[in-house]
Formats: C-alpha cells, structure tokens, sequence
C-alpha cells in the first residue's frame, strides 16, 4: 500500500510542477510594440513569419525574422564593387553591378543578374589581389587573376586552391578615364 501512494504523491509532484514550468515560457517584449514601425531591437520571435524586406533596405533579408545591418555602406569615390558574370578570355570580363545586402552576417555585395552585363577590358597591367582572408590579399597578375575568376565561374577547385577560395565573383574596382578598361581589381572576401 505503501509503495502506491509513494507513486501517486511522486505523479502529484511530477504534475504540479510540469504544469508550472510550462507556464514559465518567455514572454513577448510589450515595449517593442509601442510604435507603429518596428524596433531596431526587436527579437526574431516578434517578427512576421515570411516577412521579407526590399533587397538591400538594411531591414530585412529573405529568411524569416528581422535583421537589422544599419544604413547600407558607401564605396569610397572611384571604386565600383561588380559581381563577374561571365569571363571568355584574359582581356575581357562581363559583370553586374554589386549592391549591398544585409544579411544575419551583416552586409554582402550581389550582383544583380537581371540586368544587362557591362564588359570591361581587363589589360595585362590591370593591378589584381586575390583574398586570402578577412583583410589579406596577395597581389597577383593578369593571368594569375584571369585564372582564378575563370575557376571561380566554373568552380573548379582544381584550378583554385589553397591560400584562395571562392567569394561569390565579387571585386572592387577601378577604371580608366574612359570607364571602359579596369585599372585595378581587388576580389571581395566574404564569409
């Protein structure tokens, strides 16, 4: 008789106090809902399920939840950051222009492939770095460069290896007066 009551009051227990841990859970935060617009803070289980944001508009990304990068970054004056799209040979490559994205890692460049590509001559003294990690380039030259983005467009990682990787085809540039011809091309690292 003994051992079912010990069962019975152990099950009141165990009842009794699950009943009171559910009733623990979190607790939206009131004060996020005090304006009509969203908070810059607000937490990700406030945020509409499939709420997406216009790309690039700091705000939103196109995964669930709200991110917020701040205002999107500016490029220093002369520098144009383009995603390559399509390189045939060493002298030439077609690209998109590269616009920002805030992501859950902060801001990334994407080219926008529904526009129509600009080509660039690419000279044979055109200045290339290639990223070896955040903040690390190695100058390299026009072949060197031509093959890694040819690499990159096939991912070929037979062709691009260590200390290089792959970063989406994402370079800082810049152009000759004429704006047609690149003077120097730095790939863009990313995580």
């Amino acid at each position: 008789m003994r051992s079912i009551r010990h069962v019975i009051g152990t099950l009141a227990v165990v009842t009794a106090l699950g009943s009171g841990l559910t009733a623990c859970g979190p607790e939206e935060d009131k004060a996020a809902d005090t304006s009509a617009g969203a908070s810059a803070t607000a937490k990700p289980s406030q945020a509409g399920k499939g709420d997406k944001g216009a790309k690039g508009d700091g705000k939103h990304d196109d995964q669930e939840g709200e991110l917020d990068c701040g205002k999107p970054p500016t490029l220093p004056a002369g520098i144009k950051m383009i995603q390559v799209g399509l390189h045939r040979d060493a002298s030439v490559i077609e690209t998109f222009e590269a616009k920002p994205k805030c992501t859950p890692n902060d801001w990334i460049y994407h080219g926008d492939e529904s526009q129509t590509p600009k080509a660039y001559k690419l000279p044979a003294n055109v200045k290339g770095e290639l990223a070896m990690g955040p903040g690390k380039h190695k100058q390299v030259n026009r072949d060197e460069l031509s093959k890694h983005i040819d690499g990159c467009l096939r991912n070929d990682y037979n062709v691009v290896k260590e200390p290089f990787s792959c970063h989406g085809n994402v370079y800082e540039i810049t152009l000759n007066a004429k704006g047609d011809e690149v003077k120097t091309m730095r790939e863009r690292w990313s995580v």
